[in-house]
């Protein structure tokens, strides 16, 4: 996987979304159009994973984070394949509410 700016799109049971994240040499940094996500990653070879904190920037009427949280703290796992990632994950304020996403690389 390459430095730049990515789409995410990801999904839990509660719901789905979509933001930006930008990876830098191991710091990511991104978000929504309620959330903002900050953290670091390790990518090997293929192989990726990553631990993210997502919180809340602000709230609107009926809406809510995917995990139904206002902050959460991800940890994620997955492989890249070209400018293409896929992610499982978990977040420890949301036990059991499994988490998916999918980056793709739209610029350096």
């Amino acid at each position: 996987m390459r430095n730049g700016l990515y789409k995410v799109a990801f999904r839990t049971p509660r719901g789905e979304g979509s933001g930006v994240v930008h990876l830098q040499d191991g710091k990511l940094h991104g978000g929504d159009s309620m959330q903002y996500y900050v953290g670091e990653y390790h990518a090997e070879g293929d192989h990726f994973r990553a631990d993210v904190a997502s919180k809340e920037h602000s709230r609107y009427p009926g809406m809510q984070s995917v995990f139904g949280v206002p902050t959460a703290h991800i940890s994620l796992t997955g492989k890249f394949q070209g400018d293409t990632g896929t992610f499982d994950g978990t977040a420890r304020e949301a036990p059991g509410v499994k988490f998916t996403a999918t980056l793709t690389r739209i610029c350096d």
